[in-house]
């Protein structure tokens, strides 16, 4: 008499009926310890990033980078914090952590703005599904008057100065809005003029300069700036730049030149890069 095992072992049991209770046991813990967010769920016991069940690819570095934010549960995390707890026991370069916060990124695709640089502060992960701390918050959506915009701001030693020059009202409105909304102190201008006639004190953490502005260039206006010895942390937005432009910029210390229309993250990163160069 043949017996038809694997028939047999099929239809008498169930998926896992055979399983060691001990095995059975991990499983379940490995599951309970995912966590979900958006379309996304990482699962630290295995370090997978799935997207609607899919794996998606992501190195081992940024995955641990991601498990530290989902578990600050909306809160800023320092980049303090992060470096002891992604690189243990390391001494690593800040631009390693900033490789690592790109990385992450570009795993989660569109949805990579969930990743906020907080200037001068850390990193944060907005989930919709948990309550932000009301001192954490980015929220861009209040927005202050013309005459709020364009006032020249005091600022405390402690908080960094941006001064914005853009002569274009909306754009200027909302970068303002953007940076006052990450808790630094902003001045715009909508040219060289009105910011040279403004009584600019104190001294700019940070310049953020359109190219083309009425009057004085900003390309002229950096020039004008390092032929008195002065060299503010300059950062270029254009909606018409050429690699011309660029290459004059940036060889003549420019941080980062960003081009129209401008990604609020990329602005928010080459401010951070600018204030503590």
């Amino acid at each position: 008499m043949q017996v038809q095992f694997a028939d047999t072992f099929e239809q008498t049991n169930p998926a896992g009926a055979y399983l060691p209770q001990a095995y059975r046991e991990v499983k379940r813990e490995a599951n309970d310890d995912a966590i979900r967010f958006g379309r996304f769920c990482a699962i630290p016991h295995s370090r997978q990033l799935l997207l609607d069940g899919s794996p998606q690819e992501i190195g081992g570095r940024a995955f641990d980078l991601l498990i530290v934010l989902l578990r600050s549960n909306g809160r800023i995390v320092s980049k303090d914090e992060i470096l002891n707890e992604v690189w243990p026991s390391m001494v690593v370069e800040e631009c390693n952590l900033r490789f690592q916060v790109k990385s992450l990124r570009r795993a989660l695709g569109s949805q990579g703005n969930m990743i906020k640089t907080i200037v001068r502060r850390g990193y944060m992960l907005i989930r919709d599904d948990v309550l932000v701390e009301d001192d954490a918050r980015v929220d861009a959506t209040s927005s202050p008057s013309l005459l709020e915009i364009d006032k020249p701001a005091v600022t405390k030693t402690s908080v960094p100065y941006i001064v914005l020059i853009e002569d274009d009202e909306s754009v200027r409105r909302s970068i303002s809005t953007l940076l006052r909304s990450v808790g630094l102190v902003v001045a715009s201008f909508e040219s060289v003029k009105k910011y040279q006639e403004s009584a600019h004190s104190p001294q700019p953490d940070c310049l953020i300069l359109d190219v083309c502005l009425p009057g004085r260039s900003g390309l002229d206006f950096q020039a004008d700036l390092l032929k008195t010895g002065i060299r503010y942390p300059i950062i270029f937005i254009s909606g018409h730049a050429d690699i011309q432009m660029s290459v004059r910029a940036m060889k003549a210390g420019a941080v980062e030149f960003l081009t129209k229309p401008v990604r609020h993250q990329d602005l928010l990163s080459a401010v951070d890069m600018a204030i503590n160069a």
